[in-house]
């Protein structure tokens, strides 16, 4: 009797508990609504909509491991979920997994719905991913940093021989070579846009814009061109509708007999991915190449991921692992502190507050708090490190300013203004090795206390 006095009044709590957890669901508090079903799934742990409940939650919150235990655990009563499963295979880079469980969620509908179109473009996205995936470049990630998609060049440390770089109102790149006398950047016209190349001789002004031909301006949208040492080979990013998904970057080499560019050939993985990237920088005298691109990144933010830039083309054996060198994923999540060029430098963070940044020691190490740093002399480095950098973007901001006023002054105007550029110029690149020093220095000492 009293078994049962227990049984019937827990009764209308689970009923409540179903139903909070069901609004909570509908409502969009996926965090609360895990909290709930997880509740629940103490007192009936083979539930199927309590376990299908809990992976969707997990899915909208981004934990996508779990998502996939408590899918396969939910079984085929919601076939639905192999929708689900599919968009997660997708952000996981399995094509494979990802056409299966969109093949099994289609063979399960009995009439036309609504999702079939979207599944349709994702299955031929995936076989495309999957063609890429067979063919993955290795590449040594030195760091990688988030920022704003407008600081993105703050971060690109380039030598003088690399020359310089600035960014336009759509945030592409425009480049102008060490000499000063050849520009190369991305115009719009109508509905589309495409990369244009002007001269300057001597002292003139920049000769009218040329539009490189449709071998380069082969889709609609072109942007961020970039040019080597050689004067030849041209790197910039494409929305071509062949490429792997939104802006892929290409290469194209300019062939001074035919006086013809080459077919451009998209650079592959890991290099695009089924994002956007947005700009490929390859610095021969540092042997350092940048990377831009929104994979795994807030909106309005991009990773800059500093590559060493390979002797020669090698290629990853063909295996599980493909898809994760392929998404450079042990560099995905990582976030740099940034400040206003104008903002002076403080420490955001005391001892007690919680983590503000990530600093990548090595691959499988990242900090995320002062409080993680072994070495007293490595967190004075790193604060060192911060005021540096601000002071290199800073005055990058002061160069660039400098830089368009000596584009439009007279010649009297241009003579008073060269000693601050140069001042300038040469301050940029002692900072800069001062930036990749204290980075070295502070790793170093970091990677020893570990191993102590």
């Amino acid at each position: 009797m009293c078994l049962l006095i227990l049984v019937l009044s827990a009764l209308p709590l689970a009923a409540q508990t179903h139903s909070s957890a069901n609004n909570l669901f509908q409502e969009g508090d996926y965090l609360g609504a895990q909290q709930a079903y997880g509740a629940l799934l103490k007192s009936y742990p083979t539930n199927a909509l309590y376990l299908y409940r809990y992976a969707r939650c997990a899915q909208e919150l981004g934990d996508l491991t779990t998502a996939i235990q408590y899918f396969d655990k939910a079984g085929d009563r919601y076939m639905l979920k192999y929708f689900y499963l599919g968009e997660i295979y997708m952000q996981l880079w399995r094509a494979d997994d990802a056409i299966n469980a969109y093949t099994t969620y289609l063979n399960s509908l009995r009439e036309p719905n609504e999702r079939e179109s979207h599944i349709q473009s994702q299955i031929y996205r995936a076989n495309k991913l999957r063609r890429y995936l067979r063919r993955v470049e290795r590449l040594q990630v030195i760091d990688s940093v988030c920022v704003p998609l407008d600081s993105m060049l703050h971060v690109c440390y380039l030598s003088a021989e690399a020359g310089q770089l600035t960014l336009d109102s759509n945030y592409g790149v425009i480049y102008t070579n060490q000499r000063g006398d050849r520009r190369l950047q991305a115009v719009s016209s109508d509905s589309t846009q495409v990369i244009v190349s002007t001269h300057r001789l001597l002292e003139e002004e920049w000769m009218p814009f040329d539009t490189l031909p449709e071998s380069v301006n082969f889709s609609s949208y072109q942007t961020s061109p970039y040019l080597l040492n050689d004067g030849v080979t041209l790197y910039f990013a494409s929305n071509d509708t062949n490429g792997l998904g939104g802006m892929d970057i290409y290469v194209t080499r300019y062939n001074t007999t035919t006086e013809t560019y080459t077919i451009p050939e998209n650079m592959g993985m890991p290099y695009n991915s089924p994002a956007n990237e947005y700009m490929l920088l390859m610095d021969e005298t540092r042997r350092v190449g940048y990377l831009a691109t929104d994979r795994f990144a807030p909106s309005g933010r991009v990773h800059i991921y500093t590559f060493a830039m390979p002797e020669s083309k090698q290629y990853y054996e063909l295996s599980d692992s493909l898809a994760a060198y392929a998404r450079l994923a042990a560099f995905e999540r990582v976030e740099m502190p940034t400040h206003s060029p104008t903002e002076e430098v403080v420490d955001t963070e005391s001892e007690d507050d919680p983590a503000v940044f990530s600093f990548v020691v090595n691959d499988s190490i990242v900090y995320h708090s002062l409080n993680d740093f072994r070495n007293a002399a490595a967190k004075e480095k790193y604060h060192e490190w911060q005021r540096t950098l601000l002071q290199y973007q800073t005055e990058q901001q002061q160069l660039l300013s400098l830089r368009q006023q000596y584009a439009a002054a007279d010649e009297a105007t241009q003579k008073e203004l060269t000693p601050a550029i140069l001042h300038l110029e040469n301050n940029q690149n002692q900072l800069q090795v001062q930036c990749e020093e204290l980075l070295q220095s502070i790793r170093r000492m970091e990677i020893e206390n570990n191993q102590q």
